[in-house]
């Protein structure tokens, strides 16, 4: 479990000041009828639910009182979803390496506090490809659109 959560350090500190591949990829990504906006508000939404699972289940690691086993059985699921759809639609397969890794981590987790480290971790690394993803949302543009379409 240590040499894994090691390298989901070691990405995480690869994409923190330069943009990662997968950032890249999601800019070429079309969506309906040929655009990339609803691409890249997706990606930023899913990358943003993950990152709120991850801080929950950590908190409740932190906490204690529950049962490892289970909390390994909510969470393998749920990153192999995420994986899954990082990785296809969004083309972010860098991202979705990181989330399986952390997945197949998690066979190796012994305690709560592991877990949470582990899913601590993960959390930064989504954290930080969601930061990436918000960079390419012209944010000022869009609501500015949003209100001359609201009439």
């Amino acid at each position: 479990m240590q040499a894994s959560l090691e390298k989901i350090k070691t990405a995480r500190e690869g994409i923190w000041l330069n943009e990662p591949a997968d950032i890249g990829r999601l800019r070429k990504k079309k969506g309906a009828r040929g655009q990339g906006a609803s691409a890249m508000l997706y990606a930023a939404m899913k990358l943003g639910q993950l990152v709120t699972f991850l801080n929950h289940l950590r908190e409740v690691a932190r906490k204690g009182g529950v049962d490892l086993a289970t909390m390994k059985a909510i969470a393998a699921p749920l990153l192999e979803f995420y994986a899954g759809t990082y990785g296809g639609f969004y083309q972010m397969s860098d991202t979705a390496a990181v989330v399986r890794r952390a997945k197949a981590a998690l066979q190796g987790v012994e305690t709560l506090q592991e877990y949470a480290a582990l899913t601590g971790e993960l959390s930064l690394y989504i954290g930080r490809m969601d930061y990436w993803v918000d960079l390419l949302i012209p944010w000022a543009r869009f609501g500015d659109v949003f209100e001359q379409m609201k009439g």
